[in-house]
């Protein structure tokens, strides 16, 4: 079978480096894994960037994975990217995604989640838009049914805060961004705080 396009896996946990690896070789990707943001630069002037993406950990020793992206930026290497992330590190993700990256995965993620992401990232049509463009109307139809409090709440998950923090933004309990939170996810149809990140930046919730 052909290959659906190359990988760039970039991440420093080996753990990670095998067991994303078997599963995207076992998607008919080529996957061309690197230890580190630094390896991956010291490598890239070898590398054929045709038909590939960058898969790339936010958080590892050296440059760091918005690092490396802003690096490529200015050096005009133009290779589309879709960063991963622990729940700690959102808000660095939805920068990525503002700085032009096509998506972020949530860890853990599923093989499914990784494979449309990547899917996305290598169609032409998509690559090099990053995570923002026009909202399809099903989707700002569901963001009228927020009410203005969900909203503000949906908002500030966008921007990459935890419960606590937007509790004390919104002068409101942790409990009830909880409560909101929810139903946000509902009512936006949204199966991961990625996805509902994804939506909020093609609605334009945040600049």
């Amino acid at each position: 079978m052909a290959s659906k396009g190359k990988v760039f896996l970039v991440d420093d946990d080996l753990a990670v480096q095998r067991g994303v690896s078997a599963l995207l070789k076992a998607a008919d990707y080529d996957v061309t894994v690197f230890p580190s943001g630094d390896a991956f630069l010291e490598a890239i002037s070898g590398l054929d960037l045709g038909g590939a993406v960058l898969l790339v950990d936010v958080r590892m020793p050296g440059i760091q994975g918005l690092e490396l992206q802003e690096k490529l930026r200015a050096d005009s290497v133009s290779l589309p990217v879709v960063v991963m992330t622990a729940h700690g590190d959102i808000a660095m993700a939805v920068r990525a995604m503002q700085n032009g990256a096509v998506s972020f995965l949530e860890k853990p993620f599923t093989a499914d989640e990784v494979t449309a992401a990547l899917d996305r990232a290598l169609d032409p049509a998509l690559a090099g838009h990053g995570a923002a463009g026009s909202a399809p109307a099903a989707l700002t139809a569901r963001m009228e049914t927020l009410t203005p409090r969900e909203r503000e709440v949906m908002v500030e998950i966008v921007k990459g805060g935890a419960n606590k923090e937007i509790a004390r933004t919104l002068d409101v309990s942790p409990r009830t961004v909880e409560v909101h939170r929810q139903k946000v996810m509902t009512k936006m149809e949204a199966g991961s705080v990625a996805e509902l990140v994804r939506m909020g930046l093609a609605l334009g919730l945040i600049a």
